[in-house]
């Protein structure tokens, strides 16, 4: 029993001098001493009351860039649940750091490859991947996620040794689930085919750096939806995008084949056009993600057949009415 006694005090004593003194056994100095930030993870929009937790991604990466700009750490976890009590601890040490995390990434995309000592936040993190200019489809349930925290300050571990401090960094959605539907009005149009309109949506989003921004000289990508419907007198696309922004040539064309030749119902800026004018004060895109835009179709000259009356509604909000002068 004497024996027992010994052994494990001498354990204890042991692991107190491991805890204590991080240069006692393993470090020739303080200087060695390991440092870190665990970073945590939730969601809340500018005009949200309440955070909310994503849940299951496919994959969390999160940098590290230090004062001068340049990347110092980054660590990527796959397949993670983003909870209340997930967090990522990300190996740096003596200075002042901001974080960046990137939420939901998959084999879509294109990584960038990433430097320390080199890259920076402006750089490319990603590209959605394309062929013949024509984007990957997202499907209705992909979500890509990024934002940054505070700066974090992490003191000279050669005279505090190890210290591990906490931050959370607020991730914002950088996706958007845009519905367009299509409705013939019964009375003037009786005689038009559902299946004769053509939808396309365009925009040049598909390349996003690292802190978000999107470069100006990316491609115009071609999006296709991930979903269609035509019932009766009405049709709807789905399509699931990356983020909308202004500048970005945001395009929605609807064309109609069924009288020989192609016309034009709508041909316009996407967020210019529509977006932005749904309320008095347009949508906040910080805040609001998914949308419905129903575009209700008369014949504006049932006689000669020459025009389309149109009343576009985004979320049920009207936005406006026009009449498209089609080409004979």
């Amino acid at each position: 029993m004497k024996n027992l006694q010994i052994k494990t005090i001498l354990v204890l004593l042991a692991a107190g001098i491991l805890f204590w003194g991080c240069d006692s056994l393993i470090y020739d100095d303080l200087k060695d001493c390991p440092q870190g930030v665990y970073v945590k993870f939730y969601s809340k929009t500018p005009c949200a009351e309440d955070s909310l937790y994503i849940g299951e991604v496919s994959s969390i990466t999160v940098f590290a860039f230090g004062q001068d700009g340049k990347l110092a750490a980054s660590v990527t976890r796959q397949k993670v649940n983003l909870s209340r009590d997930f967090e990522v601890l990300v190996p740096v040490s003596d200075g002042n750091y901001s974080f960046i995390a990137w939420a939901g990434i998959n084999d879509k995309f294109k990584m960038n490859t990433f430097s320390p000592g080199v890259t920076t936040r402006e750089d490319v993190m990603t590209t959605l991947n394309s062929v013949n200019n024509v984007a990957a489809a997202l499907s209705a349930t992909e979500h890509i996620w990024q934002g940054e925290s505070a700066v974090v300050f992490l003191p000279d571990p050669e005279e505090f040794g190890s210290v591990y401090k906490h931050t959370a960094i607020n991730l914002r959605e950088l996706t958007n689930k845009v519905r367009i539907i299509v409705e013939f009005d019964k009375t003037t149009m009786k005689t038009y085919d559902i299946k004769k309109l053509n939808v396309a949506v365009s925009s040049a989003n598909g390349t996003l750096n690292i802190d978000g921004s999107m470069p100006l000289n990316a491609p115009v990508l071609a999006y296709a939806p991930t979903e269609t419907k035509m019932e009766g007198n009405s049709a709807s696309w789905l399509y699931s995008m990356l983020a909308l922004k202004t500048g970005y040539n945001n395009m929605l064309k609807i064309t109609y084949t069924g009288n020989d030749k192609e016309e034009t119902v709508f041909n316009g800026d996407l967020i210019a056009s529509i977006l932005l004018r749904a309320v008095e004060s347009g949508v906040n895109l910080d805040c609001e993600n998914d949308f419905t835009v129903k575009l209700l179709i008369k014949d504006y000259c049932a006689e000669c057949w020459t025009h389309f009356s149109c009343s576009i509604y985004v979320n049920n909000w009207l936005v406006h009415s026009y009449n498209t002068d089609l080409e004979i």
